[in-house]
């Protein structure tokens, strides 16, 4: 009859555990071949558009570059032009540095074609890849109407001129000069990475079942075990019911027992019962702790701050979570404990005490400490390396060595007078120090020239702050800084420079940082002239206030300077921040 009844309940089990394991099977299959494979491989192909958008938006960005230095009369268009062919011609890029850039004309005419040289300088018009498609055409078609986009056409294999493949091309106009730049990618190519990707799919799919199979055997099997044994324990019922006391005592000695401290105090904080664990925390016997309270074993440091606190939580009663508080053991050992209790009631509602755990978290409380140090030593070191980088700049201008720094502490003073939270002041005190870090690519006579710039040499200085963000935008900064840098010469009626932003697309930093800038310019010497003064500085930010000049900014600074709260010419570093 047993043994009936174990058959029976076997095939229940066994049916209740393989149908879920292969409805499991079959959501995994589906989900794995139906949609996550054709979700990849949509997302692959993005990427790799986006891929080739990037690289042609970066390769364009270089014809701006050399038309930048035609418009600045450095460059005639014809030589901007050949520099730039030259650069482009030899870019490569890809697994086999194989992939490359063509630019052609609006004609459309081929400019530069690094593997159809036969091209260069032909007009292109008629030119159809194998499909009949005329490719540049198209290319003139959606420069036209969008600017920019995608083409898909047949093409040679990169530079084998026997092989045609499908490609897929991002193209974009040059509007200056007349010209589309494009890039590509190889249908093949991707198609092939996504095989592989399949591949592994398929391998890792075949594992994962391999391994869900057997485990619902193993599941099968040991439910089976344990159905035998559940009968088994319904013919003893009797002797679990006996047993139950045992289970108690059991219960009470893995109180005992266990790693954390368990306690109970009365209404005035003294302990009526501690468990044998507090012998391994603090070296006191179980007994030896009875009548006394947290505070006879706080540590004296803690004594006189942590006495108020304590009393409050017992007149609360209500519970405790997470009190930490550091205790001195029975030999002196210094031991961090977590308090957390449950405030006891008797069934009228009167208080009678707590019930609580204590657990050591001495190594949490270290481990903690030696996070906060390195998060020191790492701001100490972000400090360091944008000092240098300071400094960097000011060695090839060692005509203005110290504004960068002076600069710093002005627009932090001012900052804080306006009662910027000091997250966002340091952010500020970082793109201070940085501010004509773009100098360094400057030419050197040009900052030491002792004469007046020309109307060329000024437009190259004005630069500067451009390439600062250059330089800085790569850099994960918690704060703006490279935006900062970048606008520090913007005015608020859009007269300054390099993009004339007005006020609402200037940042507060950089609004802030201008003024600093203009006050420690003009009150400091320079290689075409002697110092201005501080009058005339103040003089100057003061007729441009709310003009040119964020206006809140502007007083602070001359609170500041006025009422002598800062002294520009110290050589003290930027406030501590708080």
């Amino acid at each position: 009859m047993l043994e009936k009844k174990i058959a029976v309940l076997s095939n229940k089990t066994s049916r209740r555990i393989i149908l879920p394991a292969f409805c499991t099977i079959l959501l995994f299959v589906t989900a794995i071949f139906f949609v996550l494979l054709p979700q990849l491989e949509e997302s692959f192909l993005a990427r790799k558009q986006e891929m080739i958008r990037e690289l042609a938006e970066t390769t364009w960005s270089l014809l701006a570059t050399y038309h930048e230095r035609e418009l600045s009369g450095e460059l005639t268009r014809s030589e901007a032009q050949q520099r730039a062919i030259l650069r482009i011609r030899n870019l490569r890029y890809g697994p086999e540095k194989k992939d490359y850039f063509w630019i052609n004309d609006m004609v459309p005419r081929m400019i530069m074609h690094p593997y159809r040289t036969d091209l260069n300088g032909k007009d292109v018009s008629s030119f159809q890849d194998p499909k009949g498609k005329y490719l540049f055409n198209e290319f003139v078609q959606v420069v036209q109407q969008q600017g920019a986009g995608y083409v898909t056409y047949m093409w040679q294999w990169k530079d084998d001129p026997v092989k045609i493949a499908p490609k897929m091309s991002y193209i974009k106009g040059f509007e200056p000069w007349g010209w589309i730049i494009g890039t590509g990618m190889y249908i093949d190519d991707v198609q092939a990475e996504i095989g592989r990707i399949g591949k592994k799919l398929t391998v890792i799919s075949l594992g994962i079942l391999l391994f869900v199979t057997l485990l619902a055997l193993y599941s099968i099997r040991q439910t089976m075990q344990a159905d035998r044994e559940r009968l088994a324990i319904f013919l003893e019922r009797e002797r679990l019911l006996k047993s139950l006391e045992e289970s108690k005592e059991r219960y009470r000695n893995l109180i005992e027992t266990t790693s954390d401290w368990i306690w109970e105090c009365d209404w005035d904080g003294k302990y009526i019962y501690s468990s044998p664990r507090v012998t391994n925390l603090l070296g006191y016997l179980p007994d030896e702790m009875l009548n006394k309270t947290l505070m006879d074993i706080v540590s004296p440091h803690q004594e006189k701050t942590f006495y108020t606190a304590y009393k409050e939580l017992l007149h609360a009663q209500k519970p405790i979570n997470g009190l930490e508080n550091t205790c001195l053991g029975k030999s002196g050992q210094v031991v961090v404990l977590e308090n957390n209790a449950v405030p006891i009631f008797d069934d009228e509602g009167a208080f009678l005490g707590y019930r609580g755990i204590a657990r050591d978290v001495t190594e949490r409380r270290i481990a903690m400490e030696t996070i906060r140090k390195n998060r020191d030593d790492l701001h100490a070191s972000l400090e360091e390396t944008v000092a240098s980088l300071a400094s960097t700049a000011e060695k090839r201008d060692p005509y203005t060595a110290g504004h960068q720094m002076r600069v710093d502490l002005l627009a932090c003073a001012i900052g804080k007078q306006m009662g910027l939270p000091g997250q966002q002041l340091e952010g500020l005190h970082i793109a201070a120090m940085l501010h004509d870090i773009g100098k360094i690519t400057l030419p050197s006579e040009y900052l030491a020239k002792p004469t007046k710039l020309t109307k060329e040499e000024m437009a190259i200085m004005k630069c500067h702050s451009a390439v600062g963000y250059e330089i800085l935008k790569t850099i994960h900064f918690p704060w703006p800084v490279a935006e900062i840098v970048y606008q520090h010469h913007e005015h608020l009626d859009g007269s300054g420079y390099p993009r004339a932003l007005t006020d609402k697309d200037i940042l507060l930093e950089a609004k802030i940082l201008a003024v600093a800038d203009v006050v420690e310019a003009m009150s400091s010497h320079r290689p075409y002239r002697p110092s201005l003064g501080i009058t005339a500085a103040l003089d100057e930010i003061r007729s441009g206030r709310g003009i040119r000049y964020h206006a809140p900014s502007v007083d602070a600074c001359l609170y500041l300077i006025n009422e002598k709260k800062i002294d520009i010419c110290s050589e003290n570093l930027c406030p501590v921040f708080l």
